[in-house]
């Protein structure tokens, strides 16, 4: 990926400090390598990002932000990283993980889940409580296919931003080449070689 774009694209130091959640931890934020737009921050940022991302609950965040200051990786990436499990995505995602951690476990019964739970949204901490529970009866093997499937996932997305910030890197060589080329060419034509 292009600087330019990243760095146009991302939230930096200053902007965030724009919003008066963000002030309180302003002093903390303050550590110019979360910051830094380079390829090895912005790749890990977003596997750290991508592994936070299957946290349950309102951790996800949170736990990004831990260890984005504990590893020193690309902050603004790492809170992207973390909206792969949104709520669109997060049933078959943990049914996946689900999955994972039963035929790990060798069972043999790994496509079964518990039964969905009663979901009465008029009434929306029974139907929260119900939800909890049913995470609940997932247990270990929903536990183990969690942290085999946020490992592959952060370790797939930083290899993915590695190759695409690195096949942008080299396209855009190959026409910064093919540009001086075409002027040279186009200056030969102009001002031919003198014949002796």
């Amino acid at each position: 990926m292009p600087k330019k774009f990243l760095r146009r694209v991302l939230p930096n130091q200053d902007s965030i400090q724009k919003y008066s959640v963000s002030r309180r931890f302003a002093g903390r934020l303050d550590i110019p390598d979360i910051w830094q737009v380079e390829c090895e921050k912005i790749a890990a940022g977003l596997a750290v990002g991508v592994f936070c991302g299957m946290v349950p609950g309102p951790l996800q965040m949170i736990s990004a932000v831990a260890l984005t200051l504990l590893l020193r990786v690309n902050l603004p990436m790492a809170l992207i990283g973390t909206f792969l499990t949104n709520p669109l995505t997060i049933v078959p995602i943990y049914m996946l993980a689900y999955a994972i951690g039963q035929s790990m476990l060798g069972s043999t019964d790994w496509r079964e889940l518990p039964a969905l739970p009663v979901a009465d949204w008029t009434a929306p901490t029974q139907a929260i409580e119900n939800w909890v529970v049913w995470v609940s009866d997932l247990g270990t093997p929903w536990l183990l296919g969690m942290l085999v499937l946020a490992s592959a996932l952060a370790a797939l997305s930083y290899c993915a931003m590695q190759v695409i910030w690195r096949s942008y890197q080299y396209l855009m060589m190959r026409r910064r080449l093919h540009q001086r080329q075409q002027r040279l060419k186009i200056s030969e034509q102009k001002f031919p070689p003198s014949v002796l």
